[in-house]
């Protein structure tokens, strides 16, 4: 069963990020397993993106063991830390060999009651691991106890023989556990993960802010030319187009307008498009693209985005006398970049320490990238336009007006034409309309000069849908009407039919889901409305 406690619905367009790292479960069976390391900006997506791995491990029959675990602040100390993830190992290893999720999401357990779980489910190796766990904590070596509990994947597989795939989110908080230098021990006790990352029979995926995995595993150790590194993308514009429908569904949240140039903006952050969804829902149920608009706004210069980003900002630059040049200093870098970290100083009037400083911060919170010998704000259009509203608010002093007119103004785009070619088609909704459906596609194909194996898998999932859904929910005796239209590489088949309460059963849709990448099933007014999408692997968009 899917863990819907632990995962997100609205997970679109990373099939193959997903298939990408669940290989490293089936090359941990035979030891051939190689630690990760997952990149990206904030908001892409990351712990969602393990969040599923994890369910899809957890569900899968390959016997490898999935363990998530979150890196937590609130554990400023070792002996916490290694509590908690001694814990949730045992807890996550008997609710996988017991094959029971409910084990995860319903309370919190002491180490006796998971020795009493594991008793019952014929995994007696676990009460030595928590017996030798006890004894290494009254033993007060900090070191040791930290390196202990994080060889649990490798004790694990030395008893079991079942391989670990270990998630680790957050993973750059884990040098918070100040406690060992308190007490005279080198702070940099991350570093003991070296040896069981190395290990090819549990892998580790971790995850984190960019800059600071860098420092940790390239700079300050060797030990990340061992690893993968993967870098997670924004989704596509029609996968960013499908999340953004998907959660106005959820919301009963009726959209008058394309939206897929507008959402170009958020460079396929599923953040962002959440966030603005969510801000559009409380103020009305049907929106407009002005409205959006005027939702982004707010969203960027009061709401969440903004609330977000500030805190962000707040807790990197918490010398209070130093925001306001970190503003100024961002402000520079939305405006003009920069090649020459030297002129800031004579531009912002700020001492050059404060502008090393200052750079240092923001480069860690991944605000500001350094390639060897440049340096610039992120690729973030959205985080662009928090600053500049910021900036004119607390530096410039411009009234509210003057400043949501700017924005406005900066995000409206010119309305333009669509001249991408579509074919429109009307055939009579009898028991051979698959037929001229099938073979109008081909021609449609043909124009668009698409490859023979895509448009193989397009007529296929048409008849499909013809044979095991339209034909069993009854002819309407009218019309069915088709539109083929090829997009940014994407193409789409649309079928509108005045049937409504359309049956597609869970096999129909997995069968035709495996020609296809998306089949969206709409009601309209005047009936309903079946798309079905496939992607365009080869550039053909010159033939247009």
């Amino acid at each position: 069963m899917p863990l819907k406690e632990f995962t997100s619905k609205h997970f679109l367009g990373r099939d193959s990020e997903i298939d990408s790292l669940a290989r490293v479960a089936s090359q941990a069976g035979s030891g051939d397993a190689g630690s990760i390391i997952l990149l990206g900006k904030r908001g892409i997506g990351k712990t969602e993106l393990l969040r599923h791995l994890y369910s899809e491990l957890f569900n899968s029959r390959t016997g490898t063991v999935p363990f998530f675990y979150t890196i937590k602040t609130a554990f400023a100390s070792v002996e916490n830390f290694s509590r908690d993830y001694i814990s949730s190992f045992v807890l996550q290893y008997l609710a996988f060999i017991r094959k029971d999720p409910s084990l995860i999401n319903t309370g919190i357990y002491s180490l006796d009651d998971l020795r009493g779980i594991a008793v019952k489910s014929d995994a007696p190796w676990i009460s030595n691991i928590i017996d030798n766990y006890s004894q290494v904590r009254e033993d007060g070596d900090l070191l040791k106890l930290f390196s202990y509990v994080i060889s649990l994947p490798y004790y694990s597989y030395r008893h079991t023989g079942a391989p670990v795939v270990v998630m680790i989110d957050d993973f750059h908080k884990i040098r918070k556990l100040s406690e060992l230098s308190d007490r005279g021990y080198d702070k940099d006790l991350w570093m003991l993960f070296e040896n069981p990352i190395k290990f090819r029979f549990s892998p580790h995926i971790i995850a984190g802010f960019k800059a600071e995995l860098h420092k940790m595993f390239f700079e300050e150790t060797s030990f990340g030319e061992h690893l993968e590194i993967i870098n997670l993308g924004g989704l596509s514009r029609h996968d960013s187009l499908g999340l953004f429908r998907s959660l106005c569904e959820k919301y009963t949240l009726s959209c008058e307008t394309d939206m897929a140039q507008f959402l170009e903006l958020f460079g396929g952050n599923p953040f962002y498009i959440k966030s603005l969804v969510q801000a559009a829902r409380q103020s009305a149920k049907c929106c407009s693209q002005d409205d959006f608009l005027e939702t982004y706004i707010r969203e960027i210069t009061k709401g969440k985005i903004y609330t977000y980003w500030t805190s962000i900002l707040k807790s990197y630059i918490q010398r209070f006398e130093l925001r306001k040049p970190s503003l100024a200093l961002l402000y520079n870098l939305c405006e003009h970049g920069t090649d020459d970290v030297s002129n800031l100083s004579e531009t912002l009037s700020i001492k050059q320490e404060d502008i090393d400083c200052m750079l240092g911060l923001l480069h860690t919170a991944g605000i500001v990238e350094t390639g060897f010998s440049t340096l610039e704000l992120i690729d973030d259009l959205v985080l662009i336009d928090l600053i500049k509203g910021l900036y004119h608010r607390e530096i410039v002093r411009e009234p509210w007006d003057k400043i949501k007119d700017a924005l406005s103004a900066d995000e409206r785009q010119p309305v333009t034409t669509d001249r991408t070619p579509a074919f429109d088609l009307v055939i009579p909704a009898t028991s051979r309309s698959e037929l001229v459906a099938v073979k109008s596609l081909e021609e449609v194909a043909r124009y668009y000069k698409m490859p023979p194996d895509t448009t193989g898998q397009l007529q296929v999932s048409l008849i499909d849908l013809f044979s095991a859904v339209l034909a069993k929910n009854g002819s309407s005796g009218e019309n069915y009407k088709l539109k083929f239209i090829l997009r940014d590489n994407v193409f789409s088949v649309e079928i509108l039919t005045s049937q409504a309460d359309l049956v597609f059963t869970e096999s129909v849709m997995r069968h035709i889901r495996q020609y296809i990448d998306d089949i969206r099933v709409e009601d309209v007014k005047t009936g309903s409305k079946i798309t079905l999408v496939k992607k365009v692997d080869k550039d053909i968009t010159s033939v247009l």
